[in-house]
């Protein structure tokens, strides 16, 4: 088990991939209890990985950059037992962890492992953490300096709140689909509370087992964050309409747009590959949906057939994804502020192209999964300067994840004059 969790450790923060997909992939074969614990082991890790690297960086007498990947990876998961799980044992800590480096092929690297567990086990140092607030903050909650920053200059009430809940484990959320079963009726079946934030979501006590559950599998609901869901809610289209979803794969919002709408209306669903739309089409099945054409588009390019053809335009737009860090907590150290300029030069180039597909009085809705000044209002900012002819139909939202206990997410709904 905890050699597979060291796979995919690696896979994540060696090769870049995402651990929400390493984790169906990788632990599929495991029984469920060793699966919970290589979950827990795992995205332990990536949620602290900063602060265990600073708790190593203590204890080894080797610099931290000359240790190998997979030795670091295997402190990270042992220190990460040791002070943040109270079930298991030192000496299970330890042995487990030597285990690993025999497997590895690293048997010279032994002693060290030891001598570092055996010191953290021991509690044989005071960890003298930055005296400045920021960087304090920054490597006690594994999040990097700038991010940080950026979020102290946007909310310095919240920062250490929303720093922690983003190391917090998400509740399981679906997002019912009344256009087979009411949120009642489901709740009767299969237990959980209704969502305080979006009456379509109940929030299941536990996680379940979706590719074997029958409620799944006769298209009862659909997993999908409160806060997700809140999008289509807040787009508000009516029955009859004809809508488009720009950037609509995986397919959640779309579908939950044709459930908003009774099954009544148009609704034209783009990505830029044919496998995503597959997996629309897949979904929108199992859920029962009718009105949804997908098409393959780039929602850069201007489709010249929809100029003005659309009550309602939904643009879910590619962003940093720093509002679900809580799921995917690798992203924190995959982007770079950089990164975020460059995804807001895109953001407002879609808005842009969005614009004239909607009918005068129509409504056109932007919306990410991230916390961010430079995507989110910024965008927003700039692309009523640039578009005098919308204007904000209210206030954009925008959730925290400590706030609300949902995603973060960011919602701007523009009417077209």
């Amino acid at each position: 088990m905890r050699y597979t969790a060291l796979k995919i450790l690696e896979d994540v923060l060696t090769d870049g991939k995402y651990s929400n997909l390493e984790l169906v992939s990788g632990l599929d074969k495991l029984e469920e209890k060793d699966r919970a614990l290589a979950t827990n082991i795992i995205y332990g890790v990536l949620q602290n990985k900063m602060r265990l690297d600073y708790i190593i960086a203590a204890y080894s007498k080797m610099p931290v950059k000359k240790i190998s990947s997979d030795i670091m990876n295997i402190l990270r998961m042992g220190i990460y037992q040791a002070l943040f799980m109270d079930k298991i044992p030192p000496y299970a800590i330890t042995n487990e962890s030597i285990k690993l480096v025999k497997k590895c092929r690293k048997v010279s690297a032994s002693g060290f492992v030891n001598a570092v567990l055996r010191g953290v086990l021991r509690n044989d140092k005071e960890i003298k953490y930055p005296e400045d607030r920021l960087e304090y903050l920054s490597i006690y909650y594994s999040c990097p300096l700038w991010i940080v920053k950026m979020w102290d200059k946007m909310y310095p009430e919240k920062v250490e709140d929303l720093l922690k809940a983003m190391n917090s484990k998400p509740e399981f959320s679906v997002r019912v689909n009344t256009l087979k079963i009411s949120v009642s009726e489901f709740i009767k079946l299969k237990g959980g509370r209704k969502s305080d934030v979006q009456k379509d979501v109940v929030v299941l006590p536990s996680g379940c087992d979706v590719k074997n559950d029958d409620l799944f599998k006769k298209g009862f609901y659909y997993p999908q964050d409160t806060a997700s869901a809140l999008v289509s809610e807040v787009l508000s289209p009516k029955k009859g309409q004809t809508v488009l979803d720009l950037c609509a794969a995986p397919g959640g919002k779309t579908t939950h747009i044709a459930q908003i709408m009774e099954n009544e209306g148009e609704i034209f669903a783009f990505d830029i590959y044919e496998h995503k739309l597959e997996i629309i089409k897949n979904t929108a099945d199992r859920l029962g949906v009718k009105i949804i054409h997908t098409e393959l588009g780039d929602a850069l390019k201007l489709n010249e057939k929809f100029i003005l053809a659309a009550d309602c335009v939904l643009v879910d737009a590619p962003c940093s994804g720093l509002g679900i860090m809580r799921r995917k907590p690798e992203i924190r150290y995959m982007k770079t502020r950089e990164d975020l300029s460059e995804l807001a030069e895109i953001q407002g180039k879609i808005l842009n192209n969005a614009a004239k597909y909607v009918k005068k009085g129509g409504t056109l809705l932007y919306s990410t999964c991230t916390i961010s000044d430079v995507e989110n209002s910024a965008v927003t900012e700039r692309f009523l300067n640039e578009n005098e002819d919308y204007s904000l139909s209210e206030k954009p939202l925008q959730l925290l994840p400590c706030d609300s206990g949902t995603d973060g997410f960011y919602i701007a709904k523009f009417i077209k004059r």
